[in-house]
């Protein structure tokens, strides 16, 4: 139960601290519309990479970015390239450290996997910034969200998608 109450501030501290207008020059990861054509993606074995626990959290301010949080399995070494949300026109992976005595964050271009080693995309370190929202997501609904490997192959999962603070009862 103490764990739980740490992650809402820290959401909300994650928010925070990126909710400015990101860099022009920052890359950026772009979610095809929905029913959009698409290059057939590399094909993943059933053993590969997999996805679990995918949450899309909405903003508590409309018009800012929303987050995605996951974790990563895979029995492959390699890097998490990219992320896509539907419903999103943009998306960023982004670290959160405690750098002397404060939270910083900063975007990340890349993050190495390897086997039997789950990355995790929570509060308080690596995340997905969720930018301009077509604004038809409610708490309750599901997303897709698309993982994309350096080697072109890509994870697909349903995010559930929950209120400002996640899910948690206060």
């Amino acid at each position: 139960m103490r764990r739980k109450s740490l992650i809402v501030p820290l959401a909300f501290a994650a928010l925070a601290a990126c909710s400015g207008k990101p860099d022009a020059s920052t890359p950026a990861t772009e979610a095809a519309p929905s029913g959009a054509p698409s290059e057939a993606p590399a094909a993943v074995p059933a053993s590969g990479p997999a996805l679990s626990d995918a949450t899309v959290q909405l903003p508590a301010v409309p018009g800012r970015p929303a987050v995605a949080y996951f974790t990563l399995n895979s029995d492959v070494n390699g890097k998490l390239v990219s992320v896509a949300v539907a419903h999103f026109a943009r998306a960023e992976m982004h670290e959160s450290k405690m750098e002397g005595g404060a939270m910083t964050m900063s975007p990340v271009d890349a993050v190495p996997i390897a086997p039997g080693k789950p990355i995790s995309f929570a509060p308080g370190g690596y995340h997905v910034m969720l930018f301009d929202m077509d604004g038809s997501l409610k708490p309750g609904d599901t997303t897709d969200l698309t993982a994309t490997l350096d080697s072109g192959a890509k994870v697909n999962a349903k995010a559930k998608v929950t209120a400002p603070g996640g899910d948690m009862k206060m």
